[in-house]
């Protein structure tokens, strides 16, 4: 294990001390815990950890620190630093995955491929924590996450949502005033505090006391009160700054008062020699820490022997401004290291910049290759050695990529771009053409979910070739075919990504230049197959996806494979509804074999939407379900879990549980095409809770994310039904008629709409209540105009649009368009003893409404009685306040009796099951506060409440107070008491 010097004096936090070890305790019994352990620059962070680990010596424990190295950073540094820990004092020689290699060279090497993505590697890590902890427990502990790398902070939340049982103590320290309002950590730590077993202990500055205690053990004696009076408020409790006033030589509580923190603590620093303060210069330009072996060939350079270097060190650690490691030296605090570079004169700053990468440039043992090129790219920047610091950056890219550390990858891969112009012969260097750093450029900025990047990068590269418009497919392919297909592939992955036009342009162009045994063209018609479907075009998908399974077979892409049975299964017609399943299952079980993580997504992704459209809603909710688990395993949550929120939300949303669907859509922040589409179920939510402003300002919202001149308009067709609906439901009929008059001609004239068989005909039943009120309550001739017109050109839609919906949908079109009005009621009814039993209760709502308007049309009062009365209570169960008040409106239009019983369950949720409604029901209890009762009666505190239900921990408390309040009780557990009396838990 490192050894860590610490000072002798220790004063306070005994407080914090108790709290830490009482945390260590628990992790035997209850499982992995973690600590954030927060506070200002010098406050004492680590000195209280490395308290906390000499006093719990018995367990094993490793520490790993984020450094600070410019913008590019090691990623995932601390994890490895602590890894190599552990394996030196005893975990196993040997790695059985070999993904560990990919940090710890000395494990053997990496027996995957980086393409493989973050997943295996994650697990790994994880993997080797919870057998390393067993028996005896295990303390890890992260020093300075404010400096940590994006990769370091995706591996710390996967691993605080995935360690479990596992006995481990997880402490990590963030310097809270170096967190400005763009810092990465500002929305991370709240993220992180909210998860379970995660607490937050804030250090405070010391008391008068504790300071006067702290200068009494360093001076061995006690300070007359009006100095300490004196130095408590020169030092404001910062322990790092009365270490630094005592450390002058004279009385402290009369010297000068220093111009500020960095002048305070480089008083200590004067008084020594010249020539250490000369060599902690070098040391403080490789940052906090340095290993021995690269220090001394830097200061060879410099001109200072080995036993020199040795003598010069000596004075600063003995001073304890330098601590001693197993591998070289750090300062004993980063303030001191930021202090003593500030002095160095900018030639002094550079010329030890370039000793730095002189000596890496020729190798310096014991540092790991991947740590020697990250570092070499920073040293020839800083040095302003643009041709070494652009191979050198290339090169720390390349390594980056081998451990899929995407954004560190990212950001030296855009150093190499920044830095090719000042460097004649950068492609050599590289090994690359421009346009071909470039493609690499836009795939990491894919794997990154950066996709408005990637279409810029992809744009420049095919610039820089000079392709300005698409080849034809007749003449001879151009020079440089393969890497204009690389570009166009990459452009059109991310305009899809984004739901923007010429994705389809783009992929055609890559197909056509490739000949058909290329390997890179099995990966390109997956794409366009995926894109075809997206934007409409079911036919070509399918014809594209079948050939495309048919190559990858022949070429060995099972990758593309994957991506072509979830195309084809997401194709397929209801009427083969086990045909459809059994290819998702083959796609998603070869994605996750062959690492294909963005395709295992997009599978179940689409699985849940395809038991969606078949009213089968609890089991595509399960899916979805399933598949935020499997985003949280493999640390995607952040990046890719939001399509499966959005699909939960719309089941929730079409189950009328319209407050679990809010709670979901209010987390799905990617900014694309998910964002676009949670905006759209705002829009429906807003619109059946009759909030017609909210409506228009999702509107516009939806309309700022993905503008209509440059995205698929297929994404826009949910936007069109609700302005519809609105409009209807405002009483500005004509307008309705208008706008459906004129979409439709729009589908008619554009094959991507006419074939669109999931958003059409959901719009088509908007579409058709228009008609339906126009028929029965507008007799002007510009209604029956438009009435002929809609008619008109719904017959001519293809046959092919026809509705995945199945029995439900097929007979309410059937109904919409039956001329005899007791044709379309007993339709309209039929298709409601289909969805009623599904639980669909949006649909239960639009057919119940439809029916109501048929039974009057056909003069039948009583059946027109019985669905307004039903339309009603489903209405004020689930909060639909659009449909309460079209009941209103048809009982005081056509005198419809208001019958006197108004029960229902409370608005927003659905009955939790038949057995549980009248309970409930007495009991005045929501869907949401049964679950969550549910929950409590588990023993599971709010935290871990709110992470089964994938809610937060204030919604959670929220929940237990009303439902509190609705039993008659004070307290948790006489409300589990209470719910089983009930018989709802």
């Amino acid at each position: 294990m490192q050894v860590h010097e610490t000072s002798a004096v220790f004063v306070g936090r005994h407080t914090q001390l108790s709290l830490l070890a009482a945390d260590a305790r628990r992790t035997g019994p209850e499982g992995a815990r973690a600590v954030l352990v927060c506070g200002g620059a010098g406050v004492g962070k680590s000195r209280l950890l490395d308290e906390h680990l000499r006093r719990g010596s018995d367990t094993p424990s490793a520490v790993g620190g984020c450094l600070e190295l410019g913008t590019e950073g090691i990623p995932f540094a601390p994890f490895t630093a602590l890894l190599r820990e552990l394996v030196r004092s005893g975990g196993p020689a040997t790695d059985p995955t070999g993904d560990l290699g990919r940090l710890l060279p000395e494990l053997g090497g990496a027996l995957g491929t980086a393409d493989q993505g973050r997943a295996r590697l994650f697990e790994s890590v994880l993997t080797y924590l919870e057998e390393r902890a067993r028996p005896d427990g295990l303390t890890l502990v992260i020093e300075d996450l404010h400096w940590a790398d994006a990769s370091t902070r995706d591996l710390l939340v996967f691993l605080l949502r995935n360690l479990g049982p596992a006995p481990i103590h997880l402490l990590v320290s963030v310097r809270t005033d170096d967190l400005h309002r763009a810092h990465p950590l500002r929305r991370l730590l709240p993220e992180i505090e909210r998860l379970p077993r995660v607490r937050r202990l804030d250090l405070e500055p010391l008391s008068r006391d504790e300071v006067g205690a702290q200068a009494t053990a360093l001076r061995g004696g006690e300070l007359d009160p009006a100095d300490l009076d004196l130095l408590y408020e020169r030092s404001g409790g910062n322990p790092l700054f009365v270490e630094s006033f005592l450390a002058v030589e004279h009385d402290p509580a009369g010297a000068p008062l220093p111009d500020g923190p960095r002048d305070l603590l480089l008083a200590s620093v004067e008084p020594l020699p010249e020539r250490t303060r000369r060599v902690l210069g070098l040391v403080a330009t490789a940052g906090t820490r340095v290993r021995h072996t690269l220090l001394a060939d830097v200061a060879r350079r410099a001109g200072i022997t080995e036993d020199a270097l040795d003598s010069a060190l000596r004075p600063a650690i003995d001073a304890q401004i330098l601590r001693t490691t197993d591998e070289g030296y750090v300062f004993r605090h980063a303030l001191l290291a930021e202090a003593v570079q500030s002095e160095l004169m900018p030639g002094e700053r550079v010329r030890a910049h370039r000793r730095y990468a002189e000596a890496l440039q020729k190798g310096v043992d014991r540092i790991p290759e991947g740590e020697r090129a990250i570092q070499l790219a920073h040293h020839a920047h800083s040095a302003h050695d643009q041709p070494l610091a652009l191979a050198a950056a290339w090169q720390a890219a390349e390594h980056a990529a081998a451990v899929d550390a995407s954004p560190e990858h990212l950001a030296l891969i855009e150093r190499v771009l920044e830095l090719w112009d000042q460097v004649p012969d950068a492609a050599e260097r590289v090994g690359l053409p421009r346009d071909q750093v470039l493609v690499r450029a836009s795939e990491v900025c894919l794997v990154a979910d950066s996709p408005r990047r990637a279409v810029s990068y992809a744009t420049d590269g095919l610039d820089e070739l000079g392709v300005t418009g698409v080849h034809d497919p007749t003449a001879d392919p151009p020079v440089h075919a393969e890497r204009i297909s690389r570009l166009r592939h990459a452009r059109a992955r991310a305009l899809k990504e984004m739901g923007r036009d010429g994705a389809l342009e783009d992929l055609a162009d890559a197909s056509i230049l490739l000949p058909h045994d290329h390997p890179d063209s099995p990966a390109i018609g997956a794409t366009l197959a995926a894109t075809f479907m997206m934007r409409g075009h079911h036919d070509q998908a399918a014809t594209v996806a079948r050939r495309v399974l048919n190559s990858s077979r022949e070429l060995g892409d099972r990758r593309s494979e994957a991506d072509a049975l979830i195309t084809l299964a997401s194709l397929t017609d209801p009427a083969e509804t086990e045909e459809g399943l059994e290819l998702f299952g083959e796609g998603i079980t070869l994605a996750r074999e062959t690492g294909n993580v963005p395709t295992e997504i997009r599978g179940m992704s689409n699985l849940s939407g395809f038991l969606k459209n078949l009213n089968r809603l609890e089991e595509s909710a399960q899916v979805s379900l399933e598949g935020l688990r499997r985003c949280r395993e493999l640390g995607l949550t952040r990046t890719q879990s939001g399509a499966f929120a959005y699909g939960l939300a719309v089941t929730r949303f079409s189950q009328g549980r319209f407050t679990e669907s809010e709670e979901l859509l209010s987390g799905i922040r990617d900014g694309g095409v998910t964002s676009a589409r949670a905006l759209t179920l705002r829009m429906h939510l807003d619109l059946y809770r009759w909030r017609p402003d909210a409506v228009r300002a999702a509107v516009e919202e939806f309309r700022r994310v993905l503008p209509e001149r440059v995205s698929s308009p297929v994404e826009h067709l949910p936007v069109h039904m609700v302005l519809q609906q609105l409009a209807l439901y405002e009483g500005r009929r004509i307008d309705a008629g208008r706008m459906v008059r004129d979409l439709l001609a729009k589908a008619v004239a554009n094959g991507a709409l006419a074939t669109m068989a999931h958003g059409l005909y959901r719009s088509v039943l908007a579409w058709h209540t228009s008609i339906a009120a126009l028929l029965a309550e507008e007799s002007g001739e510009e209604a029956r105009e438009l009435v002929e017109q809609i008619r008109q050109l719904l017959a001519e839609l293809p046959a092919t649009s026809g509705h995945p919906d199945a029995t439900p949908a097929r007979l309410a079109a059937e109904a919409w368009l039956a001329p005899d009005a007791r044709d379309a009621l007993a339709l309209f009814e039929a298709a409601l003893a289909e969805v009623g039993p599904a639980g669909h209760v949006i649909l239960q709502a639009e057919y119940g409404l439809a029916a109501a308007h048929a039974a009057l049309r056909a003069g039948d009062r009583d059946r027109a009685v019985k669905h307004v009365d039903g339309l009603h209570r489903l209405a004020v169960r689930h909060g639909m306040a659009l449909f309460e008040r079209q009941t209103r409106v048809l009982r005081a239009r056509h005198g419809l009796p208001d019958p006197g019983e108004r029960a229902a369950l409370p608005a927003g949720d659905s009955p939790a099951a038949p057995a549980q409604a009248s309970a409930a029901l007495s009991a005045g209890l929501t869907r949401r506060e049964l679950e969550v009762l549910g929950e409590v009666a588990k023993g599971l505190s709010n935290r871990e409440i709110g992470q089964a239900l994938f809610i937060s921990a204030k919604t959670v408390s929220v929940h237990v107070t009303n439902l509190m309040g609705k039993l008659g009780v004070n307290n948790r557990t006489a409300a589990v008491a209470k719910g089983r009396e009930l018989g709802v838990i």
